[in-house]
Parts: C-alpha cells; sequence; structure tokens
C-alpha cells in the first residue's frame, strides 16, 4: 500500500486544524443539464445540498448512453469491448491528485478550488481509490443499520462527515477550442460539488452512475485545474445501506471528452426476432445535441470478422432525432453460452456530408422474454448459473481495476458462473464489456439499498414523496448508461429497501421507456418479489421451500440470493440444481457472494506489559496521543477498537475479576465500552450519564450501575469494576459509587477482550457508534484487588496490561472490521478459490453425465446449454481402488441441448468385490472440465485396514499401577485407568500416539455456526459446555477373550448440568497389535433437547508432530463434507498437515473428508492408521490447530499451534456445512437426541506401507462381509404370528463360512427360533433363514424395526453384519386420526392448515411431510403460529395424544407453544419448543367433551419461522 503513511499522517494533520468552506454561492434546485448557480457559500449552504434528497443534481447532463468519440469507425468497431483505444477527443484525468481529508464540510480548507490556492503541501492520491483503503478514513461495516448516526433521513451528522478535498490540474489541447468538452465521474460517493478552473460547475448527490458537466465555457488551452469536494455522508448515502464495508470517494474514472457543437448525444440500440427467432429487425434511435438540421446519421453493422452485414442511413428532425432500422437475416445469435457480437458503428455527417461524430456500440441479437412461466432467451429456456458480485478489491476497496475485473470474469468462467447480479449497485462500466464478450447474463441492480428504512409503508424512505426523486436518478441513470448492452436482461429495482411508491414508478418508466428486458425486485418482504416483477426472486430459500414453490409458480424463479457461501459453507448445493433441473421454472438463482469482501488494513500491535504478553492490535484507525502518563489510545468513535487475542488465560472460570482502566471520553456518541469481554466481563457505559459494570455467571448476566460524575467528558478519571464472588462493585476515581450482591463462577465467555467495541454486543446490527475519547492504562486481574492493590498497579499480578505507550507494525492484514458479514464469498478475498467451488463449479457445468448402471459402461452425456456447441475429450477411466482397470479417451462434439449415449464396455470380473468407480470428464482444448461425474461401478470391500488374516497368541495383558499394558511382538500400549485414554503406542521401539482416542463431538465453529443470522450455533455449544467437555472415568475393566486382550472404558463426559455424554470404548487388541475399538456414545440431559445437531462424533487420536505425511482413501482431494461432496472423486490421496489448512477469512473448521475407509499420518519412519474394517464411511481430517476456535485471524495461528502434536479426527459422522442463515439440512446432520455406535480400527504402519507414502496394499486380502436383506409383510398385526426371511449372498468368490444369523424385534415381542445357523453360503448361491415375529396384543401404531445380525468367516476374516426392516403395526380400530376430521374452525398464521402435510407456504398444499427433529410422520396437521383448529368430539372420545414441535423445514428457527383445549378448558400443553428440539409427546384426556381445540401460540417472541406440527395427532374414541 504504498502512501497510505504519508496520507494518514497528512490527515491527522488536517483534521485537527481550522479551517472554512470555500467561498460559493447557495444551492438552487435545478437538476441535470440546468446551469448551476455560484454553489454553497457557508457550512449550512453545504448541508442544504447534502441534506436535500431531491437535489440529485446540479448543472449536469441528461443521462444518456456512451458515444466516446473516436477518431474513424475502424478505431472505434475495434474498441466496442474495451473502450480503451487511443482518440484525440478523450482524456483521462486517472492518476495523481491532491488531496486533504477534513473531519467535516466546515473545517475543508477555505478556498482550495481557487486557481491559485497552493496544494504542493497536500499527499498524492491515486484515484480512482477509496479513502478507507488508502487508510485516510476510517473504514467502517454495517449490514442492516446506518453507519451514519444519528439515523435521521436526510439529515447528517454534524460533529464528524470526513469531506475530502480533492485538486489536480491537466492539459487541453488548442484543437479541443471549437468543441464541446464534458467532465465525467463515472463514480463518486457520497454527495460532490465540482470546480473547474476556480468556477463552480455543479454538484452530483453521489452514486454508481456518471455525472456529466459540460465544462466547455470554464477551460482554455493549456493547464487548467479541477477541484472536487467529497462528503462521506449526504442524502445519497441512505440510499447506500448495503451490507458491506462503507467507501467513500471518487472510485471511478474521471475523464474528458470533447464532441463537436452538433453531435452524437444518445443511443438506444433493439433487436427484434422474428417469431421463429431467426431474422432480426436491428433498431437504433439517435438523439443528437446541438444545431441538428441537415445532419445525417450512418450506422453501419459489421460482423465479428469486420464484414460489413448492414448500412442504415437517416436524416436528424429538427428536435435532433433520428431513427435507423435495417432486416438483418439469420444474424448469429447472442447468449451468455455464445456471445456473438457485432459492432454497430455509428457516424454523424454534417450538411456538407462530412463525418464530424464516430462512435460504436457492441450489439448482441438477442430476445429476452417470458413464456409459459419461464425465463426464455432466443425462444430457449435458460439457466441462470449465476453469482452476486459486489464491487471488492482488499488494497483498492470499492475501486476494481481493469485487471481484477478481468480475473474476476475468469474465474468466473472457469467455475462455470454465466450470470452477474450487481449487487447492489451498478458495476463499473468495464464489466458490462466483459459480460458481453466473455459470456455473462446480467441482472443490473440500481443503487438503492435503504435496509434500515425498508418496512414498508411505515418506516419506507420509498414511499416519502422527497425521496421520489432520488430513486427515480438512480433508476434512470442506471438503465440509460446500460441499456445497450446485450449481456444486461433483467432491471432490478433494487436491494432490502422494501416496496413503495418508488419502486412502482421505476416499472411504470422501464415499461414506458425500456421494456426489452425483465424486472426484478429484491425485497425482504415480499420475498424477492414485486407486482410487475417478471421474474420471481426468493431469497435465501432452503430446498425444501424451492421445491413447494415449483409446484405452484405461474412466474419463472430466479433466487435472488442464496446458497450464502459465508466462510466453511455451501452445503447442499447440489439439492437446489438437483431441483432445477427438474422444475422448467425454476431456472437458477444469484449465489451470495462472489468474493470475500475484507479490506486490508495495516497490522499494528500495542505490547500487553503483563507477563503473560497478550497479542492485542488495532482493527481500523485508533492512534497514539498524549494520556494521562505516556501515550493513550484515541478512539474515534468511527468503528476504531482494540482486539486481543482470545487468550484462555483471560477466560476466568473462578469467581473474581478486576477491571481498570484510564479513560478521558469525548462527545458522546452513542457507547462507550472501556474493557469488554463480551457479556463474560465489561466495563462500559449504559447511556450517556451511566457507567457499569457486569459479568456472567451460571445465574446469567448481573450488572451494577452509577451515573458519571459532571466533569465525566474532556476528564481523566479512573474505572474500576470488582467482583469477589459475593458482590459486584463499581469506583470511578477511587470512590466506590454502586454495588450489589452476586456470587457464581464466571461463565469464560466466547468474545475476546475489546478496549472500545463489546465484541458481543456490538456487531454488524449496531445502530450507534462505538467509543469516542482516550484510554489508558487498561488491566484486567484474574483475582479481586483491594484500593490498595490497585494503587500499586501490579502490573505482574494482571492476565492483560495494555499500557498504549507505544506500537510495532507487523504488516498487514485483511480486517474483518466489527462483523463476519463481509466473509462470504466463494473466493477469497485474495480472489483465491475455497473448496466449496468445485462443488458449484460441479453442480454448473454443462455437461451432465447419467447412467443406469455403471459397471456395464454404458452413459449418456448431455450438454444443457440452450446455445452453443462444446467441442470436447472424454476422458474416463474405471477405476479399482487405486488401480486403474480400464481407460480411454475419444473426442465428442455435443450440439446444444444435445445428449448422446457412449457405450464404454463392461469391466472385468470381481471375484473379491473390491470397491470399483467409473470416472468421467468432458474435457476442453485447453483442459478445461465442462462437466466430470464418477459412480459407483460395483464392490464394497477397501483392503489395507487390516493387515492380515487375524489370529495366533493373544497379546499380554498386565496391569503397572494405574496402567493396563497390552504388549505383543515388537511392540507395548499402555492405557491410563484414571483418564481412561490409550496414553502409548509404541512399535518397533518409537512413540506413535501423544494420547490415544478421546471424544470428540465438537469442533471449530464455522462462520455459520457463529454469526447470529438464522442459529449461532456456538452459543448453544457454549452454553451447554459442549465447547469444554470434562471427561470423568466410572469404569475399567480388562480381560483376555479369543485371542484378544480387552479393555473396556465407561465415563461420563460433563458440559454443564444440563448436558453429559455417556460413552463406553471397548478396545480389542489382537496379537499382532491391531486395535479394534468399538465406541458409543450417548447424550444425555435436558440440554439435548437444545442442541440442533452434534457438530460430530468419533475421537481425536494425537500423535507427534514428526507425523505429518498424511494419505487417505475416500473423497478427495478438497475437503469435503456429507453435503458438499458431489464433485469430489474417490481415491487414494495424498497431502501433509499443513497442505490441509484451509484460508477462510476467520479460521474455523476445515479440512474434512467424507466416504473414507482409511487414513494414516506417518513420517518417513513410522505411522498409524485409522480406518473402517465394517466397511463403513468415515469423515476424517487432520490440523495441528486444536485451538482453532481461539484465533480470528491467520496471522494467529502461531498462537494456537499445537506445541508437539498433530490431531487426527476420525468421526463416524460430522455434520454438513449448511448454509446462511439456513441451517444443516437434518439428512445432514449427526443427531444429538439418539445414541451412536461405530468401529474403528487402530494400527502401526508396516514397513511396506510407510515406503509406500503410508498407503496400504490395495491386493491384500480384506474381510469380505455378507450381503443381508430382511423382508416380511409391510404390516403385522398384534398377536398374529408372521414369517420373516433373512438372506444371506455371499459377494466374494470364496463364499462364507460358519454363517450364523439372529433376529432382534422390539421388547416384549417374540422370534423363533433364537439363531439359524446357515454354515456355508457359496458365491451366487444365498440362503435363507426364516424366523417367526409376534407382536404382543396391544401394540401401538408406529414403526418397529426388525434387526438382522449375521456373522460369519470371509475371506478368513470374522465378520458381522447388521440389516433392519421396519414394520408397521396398524392404527387401533377405537383410534382416529384428526387430520381425517372435519375441522369446525381452522385458523393459521401463514397459509391454510394442512393436513397430513408440513404448513409449508400460502398456497394450499405445499407443504412436505411432516418431520420434527428428523422423526418423519405420515399423518398429522402442519400449521403456524398463531393457529386455532376446532374438531368436533360429540362427547365419543377418551383421550388425545400427538407428537408436537417445529417442522424441520424451518431449520432450527422458530419457537411456538400447543395447547390442548377441551369445552373452553386447557387439558395439555407443552413448554417452548424451538426447530431445534426434536418431538416432544403431549397427551390430554378428553373424557365426554364436546368441542376439542388445538392452539399452536408464538411462545410470546412472533410469530417467525413458527411451523408447527401436531404429528401422529390421534383420538381414541370406544
Amino acid at each position: 500500500m504504498p502512501g497510505r503513511g504519508l496520507l494518514a499522517a497528512f490527515t491527522i494533520a488536517v483534521l485537527l486544524a481550522p479551517g472554512g468552506v470555500p467561498a460559493t454561492a447557495a444551492p438552487g434546485r435545478e437538476g441535470g443539464g440546468a446551469s448551476p448557480g455560484g454553489g454553497p457559500v457557508t457550512a449550512d449552504d453545504v448541508h442544504r445540498y447534502l441534506e436535500d434528497p431531491g437535489m440529485t443534481g446540479e448543472g449536469q447532463e441528461p443521462p444518456h448512453a456512451l458515444l466516446r468519440p473516436y477518431p474513424d469507425a475502424r478505431t472505434a468497431a475495434a474498441d466496442i469491448t474495451e473502450h480503451s483505444a487511443r482518440s484525440p477527443w478523450t482524456a483521462s484525468l486517472n492518476g495523481g491528485w491532491r488531496l486533504a481529508i477534513a473531519a467535516r464540510p466546515d473545517l475543508v480548507p477555505a478556498g482550495f478550488h481557487a486557481e491559485d490556492f497552493d496544494v504542493s503541501g497536500w499527499p498524492t492520491a491515486t484515484v480512482p481509490h477509496t479513502w478507507q483503503s488508502d487508510f485516510v478514513d476510517h473504514p467502517m461495516f454495517r449490514n442492516i443499520p446506518e453507519e451514519i448516526w444519528p439515523d435521521d433521513p436526510p439529515r447528517v451528522p454534524r460533529d464528524v462527515n470526513p469531506t475530502g478535498a480533492y485538486v489536480r490540474s491537466f492539459e487541453v489541447s488548442t484543437a479541443w477550442s471549437d468543441r464541446r468538452t464534458v467532465l465525467r465521474f463515472e463514480g463518486v460517493t457520497s454527495g460532490y460539488f465540482v470546480w473547474v478552473n476556480g468556477r463552480y460547475v455543479g454538484y452530483d448527490q453521489g452514486g454508481y452512475t456518471p455525472a456529466e458537466f459540460d465544462v466547455t465555457d470554464s477551460l482554455r488551452p493549456g493547464t487548467n485545474r479541477v477541484a472536487v469536494q467529497v462528503h462521506r455522508w449526504g442524502s445519497g448515502a441512505y440510499l447506500e445501506d448495503v451490507d458491506q464495508w462503507r467507501y467513500s470517494g471518487i472510485f471511478r474514472d474521471v475523464w474528458l471528452y470533447a464532441t463537436p457543437r452538433t453531435y452524437l448525444r444518445d443511443a438506444y440500440i433493439t433487436t427484434d426476432l422474428d417469431d421463429r427467432y431467426t431474422d432480426a429487425t436491428l433498431t437504433a434511435r439517435i438523439g443528437l445535441g446541438g444545431a441538428a438540421d441537415g445532419h445525417t446519421v450512418r450506422g453501419t453493422l459489421l460482423g465479428a470478422d469486420g464484414r460489413r452485414v448492414a448500412t442504415m442511413t437517416g436524416q436528424s428532425t429538427p428536435t435532433g432525432q433520428s431513427t435507423l432500422t435495417a432486416t438483418v437475416r439469420n444474424p448469429a445469435k447472442w447468449s451468455a453460452d455464445a456471445p456473438r457480437l457485432y459492432a454497430l458503428v455509428l457516424e454523424l455527417l454534417d450538411p456538407d456530408g462530412r463525418v464530424v461524430h464516430t462512435s460504436a456500440q457492441a450489439v448482441g441479437f438477442r430476445e429476452v422474454e417470458v413464456r409459459n412461466a419461464q425465463l426464455l432467451v432466443n425462444g430457449e429456456r435458460i439457466l441462470i448459473k449465476g453469482t452476486n458480485r459486489a464491487e471488492t478489491d482488499p488494497e483498492t476497496g470499492r475501486h476494481v481495476s481493469r485487471t481484477a475485473q478481468r480475473r474476476d470474469v475468469e474465474l468466473m468462467k472457469s467455475l462455470h458462473i454465466n450470470a452477474v447480479r450487481t449487487s447492489h449497485y451498478p458495476s463499473d462500466p468495464y464489466l458490462y464489456d466483459l459480460a458481453n464478450r466473455h459470456g455473462l447474463w446480467i441482472a443490473d441492480e440500481v443503487d438503492i439499498e435503504t435496509h434500515s428504512h425498508e418496512n414498508c409503508p411505515t418506516n419506507c424512505l420509498a414511499s416519502r414523496p422527497e425521496w421520489q426523486a432520488a430513486f427515480a436518478d438512480r433508476f434512470q441513470a442506471m438503465v440509460h448508461r446500460d441499456k445497450n448492452h446485450p449481456s444486461v436482461i433483467i432491471w432490478d429495482t433494487g436491494n432490502e429497501a422494501g416496496l413503495g411508491t418508488a419502486h412502482y414508478a421505476m416499472a411504470e418508466w422501464a415499461d414506458a421507456n425500456e421494456p426489452t428486458r425483465l424486472l426484478y425486485h429484491q425485497s425482504n418482504s415480499p420475498n424477492g418479489d414485486a407486482p410487475y416483477a417478471d421474474v420471481w426472486g426468493p431469497r435465501y430459500p432452503t430446498p425444501g421451500y424451492v421445491e413447494s414453490i415449483a409446484r405452484t409458480t405461474t412466474r419463472p424463479v430466479v433466487f435472488g440470493e442464496y446458497a450464502h457461501a459465508m466462510g466453511n459453507s455451501v452445503g447442499n448445493f447440489d439439492r437446489f440444481w438437483d431441483l432445477v433441473r427438474r422444475y422448467p421454472s425454476l431456472q437458477g438463482g444469484f449465489i451470495w457472494d462472489w468474493a470475500e469482501a475484507n479490506l486490508r488494513q495495516p497490522l499494528v500491535l500495542t505490547p500487553d506489559s503483563s507477563p503473560h504478553r497478550i497479542q492485542a492490535f488495532f482493527v481500523g484507525k485508533p492512534s497514539l496521543v498524549a494520556g494521562r502518563r505516556g501515550q493513550a489510545v484515541a478512539l474515534s468513535s468511527l468503528d476504531d477498537f482494540v482486539d486481543v487475542f482470545r487468550d484462555p488465560r483471560l477466560d476466568f472460570t473462578g469467581a473474581a475479576v478486576t477491571l481498570d482502566a484510564w479513560v478521558r471520553p469525548g462527545e458522546w456518541a452513542g457507547s462507550f465500552p472501556v474493557v469488554t469481554k463480551g457479556r463474560a466481563y465489561a466495563l462500559q457505559m449504559r447511556d450517556r450519564t451511566t457507567l457499569e459494570f457486569g459479568v456472567t455467571t451460571g445465574s446469567g448476566w448481573a450488572a451494577v450501575a452509577a451515573a458519571v460524575p459532571a466533569d465525566w467528558y474532556d476528564a481523566w478519571h479512573r474505572v474500576t469494576g470488582i467482583y469477589d464472588g459475593t458482590a459486584l462493585r463499581l469506583q470511578i476515581d477511587g470512590v466506590e459509587v454502586a454495588t450489589a450482591a452476586r456470587s457464581g463462577a464466571l461463565d469464560p465467555g466466547l468474545y475476546e477482550v475489546n478496549v472500545g467495541r463489546n465484541a458481543a454486543t456490538q456487531q454488524d446490527d449496531l445502530r450507534t457508534r462505538l467509543a469516542r475519547g482516550l484510554v489508558d492504562d487498561v488491566r484486567v486481574y484474574g483475582a479481586a484487588l483491594s484500593g490498595e492493590e490497585l494503587a500499586a498497579d501490579p502490573v505482574q499480578r494482571a492476565a492483560l496490561a495494555l499500557d498504549f505507550d507505544r506500537t510495532q507494525r507487523r504488516g498487514e492484514f485483511d480486517s474483518l472490521g466489527i462483523s463476519l458479514s463481509g466473509t462470504d464469498g466463494l473466493v477469497g478475498t485474495d480472489r483465491y478459490l475455497q473448496p466449496e467451488t468445485t462443488e458449484v463449479a460441479w453442480a454448473h457445468a454443462p455437461v451432465r453425465f447419467s447412467t443406469d448402471d455403471a459397471a456395464t459402461g454404458r452413459v449418456r452425456i448431455r450438454n444443457e446449454q440452450p446455445a452453443g456447441a462444446l467441442d470436447v475429450r472424454l476422458r474416463w477411466s474405471l477405476l479399482e481402488l487405486d488401480r486403474t482397470l480400464r481407460s480411454g479417451t475419444r473426442p465428442l462434439r455435443l450440439g446444444p441441448g444435445q445428449t448422446v449415449d457412449v457405450d464404454l464396455g463392461a469391466g472385468p470380473a470381481n471375484p473379491q468385490d473390491r470397491q470399483r468407480r467409473l470416472r468421467l470428464e468432458a474435457v476442453g482444448a485447453d483442459g478445461s472440465r465442462y462437466g466430470w461425474d464418477e459412480f459407483a461401478a460395483g464392490g464394497r470391500v477397501v483392503p489395507g485396514v487390516l493387515p492380515a488374516v487375524p489370529g495366533g497368541t493373544a497379546p499380554a495383558l498386565t496391569r503397572d499401577g494405574e496402567a493396563i499394558v497390552v504388549s505383543g511382538p515388537g511392540w507395548r500400549y499402555r492405557f491410563d485407568t484414571t483418564t481412561g485414554t490409550l496414553r502409548s503406542m509404541s512399535a518397533s521401539g518409537r512413540e506413535l500416539l501423544r494420547t490415544g482416542p478421546e471424544l470428540d463431538v465438537y469442533r471449530p465453529p464455522t462462520s455459520n455456526e457463529t454469526y447470529g443470522w438464522g442459529t449461532a450455533d456456538r452459543e448453544i455449544w457454549h452454553a451447554l459446555g459442549l465447547d469444554r467437555l470434562r471427561t470423568e472415568v466410572t469404569g475399567v475393566s480388562s480381560s483376555v477373550e479369543q485371542n484378544s486382550a480387552v479393555v473396556e472404558v465407561r465415563s461420563v463426559a460433563r458440559g454443564s448440568a444440563s448436558f453429559e455424554i455417556d460413552q463406553t470404548m471397548r478396545y480389542r487388541v489382537d496379537g499382532g497389535g491391531t486395535i479394534t475399538l468399538d465406541h458409543r456414545v450417548t447424550p444425555r440431559g435436558s440440554g439435548v433437547s437444545q442442541l440442533p445437531y452434534l457438530p460430530r462424533v468419533g475421537v481425536q487420536v494425537k500423535v507427534p508432530e514428526e507425523m505429518r505425511r498424511f494419505a487417505w482413501y475416500g473423497r478427495g482431494p478438497h475437503e469435503t463434507y456429507n453435503d458438499r461432496n458431489s464433485g469430489a472423486f474417490t481415491d487414494v490421496w495424498r497431502s501433509s498437515v499443513d497442505e490441509e489448512y484451509v484460508r477462510y477469512s476467520r479460521p474455523q473448521a476445515y479440512g474434512n473428508h467424507t466416504s473414507t475407509r482409511w487414513a494414516t499420518l506417518s513420517d518417513g519412519r513410522q505411522g498409524l492408521l485409522v480406518g473402517s474394517s465394517t466397511n463403513a464411511d468415515l469423515d476424517v481430517s487432520v490440523t495441528p490447530y486444536d485451538e482453532l476456535a481461539r484465533a480470528e485471524y491467520d496471522f494467529q495461528l502461531p498462537l494456537v499451534r499445537n506445541r508437539g502434536w498433530v490431531t487426527l479426527h476420525a468421526a463416524a459422522g460430522e455434520t454438513g456445512m449448511g448454509e446462511t442463515p439456513n441451517s444443516v439440512l437434518d439428512e445432514y446432520r449427526v443427531p444429538a437426541n439418539r445414541s451412536h455406535e461405530y468401529t474403528l480400527t487402530l494400527r502401526p504402519l508396516t514397513g511396506r506401507e510407510i515406503r509406500a507414502g503410508g498407503v496400504p496394499d490395495s491386493r491384500a486380502p480384506a474381510p469380505c462381509p455378507a450381503d443381508v436383506a430382511v423382508t416380511t409383510g409391510a404390516e403385522i398385526r398384534p398377536g398374529e404370528p408372521q414369517p420373516v426371511t433373512v438372506t444371506v449372498t455371499s459377494r466374494c468368490a470364496d463364499g462364507l463360512r460358519n454363517a450364523v444369523a439372529g433376529l432382534a424385534a422390539p421388547e416384549g415381542w417374540t422370534v423363533t427360533p433364537a439363531t439359524a445357523a446357515l454354515d456355508t453360503v457359496r458365491f451366487g448361491a444365498p440362503e435363507e433363514a426364516v424366523f417367526t415375529v409376534t407382536a404382543p396384543p396391544g401394540t401401538d401404531y408406529g414403526g418397529y424395526d426388525l434387526t438382522a445380525t449375521v456373522s460369519a468367516v470371509g475371506n478368513g476374516f470374522p465378520t458381522t453384519v447388521e440389516a433392519t426392516t421396519t414394520v408397521r403395526a396398524p392404527l387401533p380400530p377405537a383410534d382416529r386420526w384428526v387430520s381425517d376430521l372435519p375441522f369446525l374452525v381452522a385458523e393459521n398464521g401463514w397459509g391454510p392448515v394442512e393436513r397430513d402435510l408440513s404448513n409449508g407456504e400460502q398456497a394450499a398444499g405445499d407443504g412436505r411431510r411432516l418431520s420434527i427433529g428428523g422423526t418423519t410422520y405420515d399423518k398429522g396437521i402442519g400449521a403456524h403460529a398463531a393457529s386455532r383448529i376446532v374438531v368436533d368430539l360429540a362427547g365419543r372420545c377418551t383421550s388425545f395424544r400427538a407428537d408436537v414441535g417445529v417442522d424441520d423445514e424451518t431449520g432450527a428457527s422458530g419457537s411456538v407453544g400447543f395447547e390442548v383445549w377441551v369445552d373452553g378448558e386447557r387439558r395439555g400443553a407443552s413448554g417452548v419448543l424451538t426447530g431445534a428440539a426434536g418431538p416432544e409427546r403431549i397427551s390430554a384426556d378428553v373424557t365426554g367433551g364436546q368441542r376439542l381445540e388445538l392452539r399452536i401460540t408464538d411462545a410470546g417472541n412472533g410469530n417467525g419461522a413458527d411451523h408447527g406440527d401436531w404429528a401422529g395427532a390421534r383420538l381414541t374414541c370406544p
């Protein structure tokens, strides 16, 4: 960041220096094109401009399509997608400008715009730029709220409003003397004034569309000077309340162009295709400026090869209009799949026939329409494989260079992204040129977002009369600028700005003036919709919601924002695209978002003088100034704060803490956190006149508060908060001012210690400012200090001591600001591809593969593009584990929409049932993959988990004090009976463990699990203690069984009083040192119902840090999760522990690999394998960062790196990633409300395996488990015996020996015989065992599991296989389903009450199968709070029962209560149930009742997402 230091230093000087505003005239209310007055004179004049939303501009030219002047037609035609060709009639003003930043308008250097004002001492800024990326103004990130405080549109703050004074000199050629000259700003925020050579030329409200000023009369040949005064906040800033960093400055190009006095002013080009989408009528409506009489316009259409296609001419009318038309026979059509462009050269001829103005426009022949609820282009259904794209760059902020834009488009195309929504403002003009050339559909969004004022009609800028002109001005400017781009197919009337009068006016204007595109609207309410919208754009839908609307929509659906890509995310993306390809009206969507938006800033550390030396650093622009003694930190209120690494030594869990600091508060800015650790402990101002100190204990948050003294502001005071386990005490200047009784241990909290901010309560929804003032000598103690002790300033006893006497620059970092909200991109801040992009590219890929049976080699290949043939090579291979059995390539030409069938031939026999896959790739000439997939091609066995056929003698088993030792030839294992862990695995004299398998149910929270939109799962985990489980061993036993040593450890891992996990680990160690671990995990306690899911269930194994070579057989090579693995291949992969790390903006869970059968860590001399010998898939990852959750940034990774070990996580299941705000879908969760049992194998690697890089031999003998099937009738009647058949099939040529089958049924059921011996089961000859099962009388309705267990020996290995079928008992004769009865009343909070379906949306029948906590129900009632259902009982019934809860379609959202009323009396009620809970049984006595009333309440907190189910609701009516 060259020059940032100089700019920043100068900024401080100007902020503190006196000054005035330029001497200029008062504003008028003239709009575009009118001659300006003299401009503002005083600061009050400036504010009259800034605070008038109707003052959109002064002295400006009307908006129009840019008709850049060129020297000749050839140059113009060649420049239609670059607009960078040299022209004698254009001049760039990009580059060095002198810039001074003042704190507010009245401090701008007086008269700086004058021609002779000396700016030689001012620093230079490189325009385009932003102040925040140059670090001369304070970076601020907000989501919903404005960063303007007070938020009072259209008024702006008077205490601070950073204002930039720009000055630049430039040269004007004498050749321009007789021409008209225009000064054009492509983008500036916010309101700004312009002077040329000291003469005021106009004002613009600011924004993302051009402002042009005719400066002809202000220029002279030779040297000229332009001056611009830009303000951070004006009324226009209220229309830019985007979920992004808020930037200021001249952030797009500034340039001049000169035209003749009569000139091409505007052009509107349309291409109307005939009914067959073959021939086209090309029309160019030209507007001329100046005296147009006698002038002629000539249009020449050129093809991509430069050949002339058509020529058109038209005379100008007296009003300066000319219309050119031509019929073009079968032109090449433009589409994102085949972006075929033409050039239309426009020439203005004077009355003598001389060409006086030459320009050109890109032309793409295409027609956009909606028909049969489908979005069509050129008559074909298109798929929007899109992304939202904010303009962001870590170095340059809102200014994105052409090189960076090209990089973005290249990356998008590589991911098969074919569409961009320009969120939330029109993009830089060059992006549209790139879209035209490379092929991107554009949804062009107006720069209007009023998120904090979107609640129409009550709090709605869009419906206020004084704002109508501003809304209209922005929309019309965008349309005029972009109307000739073929890539633009949608006009988007705004994001999160409600739906108000101004939006309807935009739509009406578009219909009248530019009807060739479709209209789109992205409000939150209605959900991505408006009555005028041609395309519906639901926001953040779930796949279930998408499928429900697909059945009923009457318009095309293109998701406005979906698959929120925050951090490690984009789960279930393939589910969306399965639906898009299934339902014609679903046509894709725009992922949120393209790139993570972090802003690069200097990394400035301030030392901790305590013994701990904890890292503390500046976020934003704090600075050091003279303090109470030495230096102090100065905070501006504009998001400056001091951040402290979340060191465990600041996580107090005892009953004492002391916070102490010196403060000099500045003018009140809405808050003043002094020193806080979220709500764990905090010393802060509650309001303008109140100081508080509080802590969180087991009883929750408690605080004491007192009024601040009269001299509080602008004076130094010492503030102290003390908690000693009995009371809270607050002191000001050493005097106790408040106290309150309090006891209990402190909660360690989840947040970082901050100075000047509270990390828990001040995030992106902050509706005020941070602290303003000075802070010095901050101290945090893990003890309650007395006054005498505090007076001595015992730094050596402090957990943290920040003196702020010096800083240390340590490079740069990409700042999150106060929020994770900007970390929601598919690609990183610096555009590195995150792992989820592979899944996105796979789902978007235009070549799709399918097969009915991959083992036959017959596949179907389709090009789903509606335009553009694909010439690819089909690259295929049939793989068996890590061996290629067959492979080949062949060329394919796939026409648009073409499907071809290919027969690759069947593979060879598979006598050992080895796992096989058919891998397919469609590869372009440049190596790009246009499609890929992998299909299972038979076989299940993965050798190598077990090293050899078990047998031989049992190992030695001995007790040694508190240790159990198991040993054999060359190996020795030791178990610690006090901790219950395997503490040592020594093989061949080398230690393989730091500590052995330990319960693993936690992971570093992802951004989705951290951020508060949706469910902040980590808050739940912390409340229950999932992040700090403590294990207590309840029993250890050891024995020798069947040539194996068996050690069984029983323990309880406790997190809190309401949550614990009971577990049993049973180790079986054979004579060769192979460990088989059977692990049973059972969550318990009332807190289980609060957990939406467990992050994972498995074990973690710590090995010496030298073992850094990582290999696995499973999906890869990138990280995968159970809801994000479709684009991955299964293979043997090699990596390293450090290579596995994934750079997300905030460190979080990473590196998981699904469908893993084995994984190894080794160092070239020794190694350890963890795997599944039961053919079960594992989730596996490795990390050197066990405390990764403590790091906010990658530069903190050294602080959380393990000291001497690496951790391998092996899980029976890891919960998927989901997306924000939708939690992980049910089928991808690890349930918290049931037990989990699984089996792992652990063993040392053999020498051969170590030499092979930790890879086992894929041809080694391996267990070959049987196929087991259980069949019976679908229904079992109580008391009636029913046959159940267990069929056993050998999958391997060697068959099965000693096969024995058994069948387990629910308790109380009878099964005969107990077991059935099948003995030998030959390959190809299944054997059957028949059992008789009887359900006892009185068996209730429902599904019941019957589980067969078959033990056998296959390939010399003993194996056990289970298979389960579910039988259903019928509804008892006296029972009635409530959903089958007539409803006397059916009131519902959203849509209709649904029978046997969830509530769904507003249409009848749009719900899905009832599901609560993963349990599904065929019968029941789906409703939405507040709901009331009444059924006639007629006195015939005796009881009611149902399972109740929030339906899973809402994710973890929603909170409801259920009540059962009979004849006006409440007979039953649930507690408050949330989407995180499972089903709860509710029952009631209804004997003699006449009317049953079922109510669902909103639990007192509003009814958002309150989808409640009366699942299995039934009455007993004898």
